[in-house]
């Protein structure tokens, strides 16, 4: 029984990281909208999606009461102020062609988190992460050098997502709840955007094909979302998870590549290739670290009480 779940929930976590990785090719359909404006519907239809995914998922509700909470609610404020910042540059990466640097970022999220977690949480590298941390960094120096412009856009994204990260470990929140919660409080600032750029906006030119697209911006964030909540309770290999993340920018890139044919020369191959072997090295210590887990575990359960 446990092995069907354990299937059912690798099935589903796999299916959510597939669609986020074919994500650019919905929003290559809105080129010429502005980022902020997309960024803004997407909260906005974002929000009574979030409360039927709660009700589907018979998730008992928990938003107002985190929001009351003066120390959870600076928590989320910050995680919104985070994951604000990584939808907008996202969405503006793969809307001006810049989909190879997008996936760049996602590759290069988990040396921020690394990164925070020695200087902040004070945690000691494993070797295999400390090998995996030096080529990641001479990846995303290379590209420093090599490119004509500071990646601004990959550090962003890779900062505000792997700070993110940091900000959610601080409170204990279900995935429903805490998005719905960080949804709600994006509301203001899009309908402030909105209200401000009134009929000025892709919406207001009575385009029917944009206006679907907008308010498609919702499920699309949404239903992959879903099913990764229900996969991931499903599945009892968690350090499962930490590769498969790697399928999004992995996807990324092959759309930027093969699909947008965006250029890549031989100082972004060089770059990619670093942070590759970096990845490599972080999935072997993840491994390597569950197998430790699993084994320490199954010690403990025969050792006689």
């Amino acid at each position: 029984m446990q092995q069907d779940n354990d299937q059912n929930g690798l099935f589903w976590t796999t299916s959510a990281y597939i669609i986020w990785g074919l994500v650019p090719l919905f929003y290559q359909h809105l080129k010429g909208v502005e980022a902020m404006e997309i960024f803004a519907f997407r909260v906005l239809w974002s929000v009574p999606l979030m409360a039927i995914l709660l009700w589907i998922t018979v998730t008992p509700v928990k938003v107002f009461k985190l929001l009351m909470e003066p120390k959870t609610f600076f928590w989320l404020f910050l995680s919104t102020a985070c994951i604000s910042v990584s939808w907008y540059l996202n969405t503006w990466g793969v809307t001006h062609g810049q989909v190879l640097m997008v996936s760049l970022a996602y590759f290069l999220t988990p040396l921020v988190s690394i990164l925070i977690g020695v200087f902040y949480l004070k945690e000691k590298l494993s070797p295999l992460q400390f090998m995996a941390l030096v080529f990641c960094l001479m990846g995303f120096g290379y590209a420093c050098l090599s490119l004509e412009s500071f990646p601004w856009l990959t550090v962003g994204i890779a900062v505000a997502f792997g700070s993110y990260g940091l900000i959610k470990k601080q409170v204990k929140i279900d995935t429903l709840n805490g998005l719905t919660a960080e949804a709600i409080l994006m509301v203001p600032f899009a309908l402030f955007y909105l209200i401000g750029m009134s009929g000025g906006t892709s919406y207001d030119a009575n385009e029917g094909d944009i206006r679907i697209l907008l308010m498609l911006t919702a499920p699309v964030t949404i239903i992959p979302l879903g099913l990764f909540a229900f996969g991931v309770k499903r599945m009892k290999n968690l350090s499962s998870i930490a590769i498969l993340q790697y399928l999004e920018p992995t996807l990324y890139f092959l759309l930027a590549v093969f699909v947008f044919k965006e250029a890549v020369d031989s100082d972004r191959l060089i770059t990619f290739s670093l942070v590759w072997f970096g990845f490599i090295l972080f999935a072997l210590d993840s491994l390597r670290r569950s197998r430790s887990l699993r084994r320490n575990k199954k010690a403990k359960r025969l050792v006689p009480a």
